[in-house]
This record gives C-alpha cells, structure tokens and sequence, in this order.
C-alpha cells in the first residue's frame, strides 16, 4: 500500500489565500473553492 503524498503550498499561494480570507465579502467556504483546497485546509 503507497501512502498518498501530502500537498505542499508555496509563500505566494499561502499569502493570496489570507488575503482572499481577509475579505468580508467572501466566506471561508467560498474562498477555499476558489483556491482547490478544503475549508479545513484554509483554517
């Protein structure tokens, strides 16, 4: 059985999406689509 290789995130990806979070008119839900990650992955 192969473990599945967990996904790394680079500084720029990690900082658009803080700032994308940052934004009251967005939901964490909304925001989280919009990057192709989970709601938890963005908390």
């Amino acid at each position: 059985m192969t473990n599945p290789k967990r996904r790394t995130y680079d500084p720029e990806f990690k900082r658009n999406a803080v700032l994308l979070s940052e934004d009251p008119s967005r939901t964490p839900s909304e925001v989280a689509e919009s990057l192709g990650i989970s709601r938890e992955i963005l908390y």
